[in-house]
């Protein structure tokens, strides 16, 4: 479970590991190009706004119309990083985006029902020393996101929080909107990528073959490592064309995720870095490992099995890859009697 510091009160808050959010916002989790950075300001606001519905808070709206939730910068970007300048262009990006919501206008003396676009977040502001940052959201936006009698989607904040990519982020929200059901067929590959909000001047050669090597397939990678919930699929064909996908959702077995002391993240960096180079979904997906096996386990096995992770990197070219099959080759009668 996350913990923060209330900056008012400089009392530790502990976040809700389970969030709900509004089945309208997932379905523009799928629509819009979020970014890691965005989803993962998102995911803590929403864990704000669940304490405060669990403490029966009713937060104070400014002059403007506004709410303000306060984070310690360290609270929005992932354990293996320290860049807060990229927050920055993530707040700018977030305030570009538009949500519709309900809302109510005077014309000419009389109350009319309206529509306003308002901005995931507004005028964020920072402490001079940069080590907090507040964000506004319009309180229409706030109800909007506490109004769940319209349906919504529920998921672990921690398996969200940790994706990396875009289309990994929304193959996420995808299962989440459709978990439900099972899975879903898609029956043709406009219609995938009318779902997915894939523009079409993407991967318009091999078009099939594309979705499965840019999207599918690395989406699947990362969520069998890291997130609650993954999906298997198979192809639906016109004679020996693939014209569609059928997916099917199951939820995974990986604990809930934790954030770790950034020391031992780096450690395990550190030990692998010497001969691998490390790329940011490398970094992400061996996070995924330690949050299943733990961080003792996995430095010993780095340390013991080094020319055997390495031997498999050669063949794979996969480094997480590498150190699963060293696992599951050496370790996982262990692990399936845990299970049992």
């Amino acid at each position: 479970m996350a913990i923060i510091v209330d900056r008012d009160t400089n009392k530790k808050i502990k976040l809700p590991e389970i969030v709900r959010q509004p089945y309208q916002l997932t379905a523009n989790f799928v629509k819009f190009n979020f970014s890691a950075g965005e989803n993962r300001v998102i995911v803590r606001i929403l864990q704000r706004i669940k304490v405060h519905q669990e403490i029966d808070y009713n937060p104070q709206i400014d002059l403007d119309g506004n709410i303000s939730l306060q984070f310690h910068y360290r609270d929005l970007i992932l354990d293996t990083t320290n860049t807060k300048e990229r927050l920055d262009d993530t707040f700018v990006s977030l305030r570009e985006k538009t949500l519709p919501i309900s809302s109510k206008m005077t014309v000419d003396g009389k109350e009319e029902d309206s529509v306003k676009l308002v901005g995931v977040i507004e005028k964020p502001e920072w402490t001079v020393s940069r080590s907090h940052v507040k964000l506004n959201l319009d309180a229409g936006f706030y109800g909007f996101l506490t109004d769940l009698s319209k349906g919504y989607t529920e998921y672990i904040a921690e398996s969200s929080f940790n994706l990396t990519g875009t289309y990994n982020i929304k193959f996420y929200y995808y299962i989440r909107q459709w978990f439900s059901q099972g899975g879903r067929t898609v029956h043709s590959l406009e219609q995938f990528r009318k779902e997915l909000e894939i523009p079409d001047s993407k991967y318009k050669n091999n078009t099939s073959s594309a979705f499965k090597q840019k999207i599918i397939d690395p989406a699947k990678k990362m969520l069998d490592e890291i997130a609650d919930v993954s999906f298997n699929y198979t192809d639906i064909k016109r004679g020996r064309k693939t014209v569609g996908f059928s997916f099917k959702f199951y939820k995974t077995n990986n604990k809930s995720p934790v954030r770790h002391n950034v020391e031992r993240v780096e450690e395990i960096f550190a030990l692998l870095d010497a001969n691998f180079k490390l790329s940011k979904e490398d970094k992400s997906r061996l996070i995924g490992i330690m949050n299943k096996y733990q961080f003792t386990f996995l430095k010993t096995l780095i340390n013991t099995h080094y020319f055997d992770i390495s031997e498999n990197y050669d063949k794979m070219g996969d480094l997480p890859n590498a150190v699963n099959k060293v696992i599951l080759d050496n370790y996982d009668h262990l692990f399936q009697k845990e299970a049992s």
